[in-house]
């Protein structure tokens, strides 16, 4: 049960990294968002970071998170995007559970996160890419 709960928040925390307090039906209230505040609300996942910690996984921050002015031009927008970064995290036996991976510095909305799938085996692809803006 704590292994399903703890995957969970972990395929969720890259979104809230960035989400915004919004209608869940509104892409297009999310980019306005993220422009009319010149960047992404990024504190929303610190309460999911925190409850990891406090269920007794570890975050390493390998790289900070990098956000830059990107644009978007199936919107028509420029949006301050997280472009890099790598978040790892361990359980209690140092042993690696899950990475949530913001890319390579180059200005897309893609967001990839992997995790153990022998640990997580209600989840058995291991990794998922997921876009900071749905």
């Amino acid at each position: 049960m704590k292994k399903t709960s703890y995957l969970s928040v972990i395929l969720f925390i890259g979104l809230g990294l960035i989400s915004c307090e919004q209608d869940e039906d509104s892409h297009d209230n999310h980019l306005e968002c993220c422009t009319n505040t010149s960047e992404c609300c990024a504190n929303a996942g610190t309460a999911a970071r925190i409850g990891l910690v406090e269920d007794g996984y570890t975050e390493i921050e390998v790289n900070p998170i990098e956000k830059i002015d990107c644009y978007f031009e199936e919107w028509d927008k420029t949006i301050i995007t997280p472009v890099s970064g790598l978040f790892e995290y361990y359980d209690q036996n140092n042993n690696w559970v899950a990475s949530i991976d913001f890319g390579d510095g180059t200005c897309d909305q893609w967001v990839t996160k992997t995790w153990d799938a022998n640990i997580f085996s209600d989840f058995p692809t291991g990794i998922e890419e997921f876009s900071l803006f749905e």
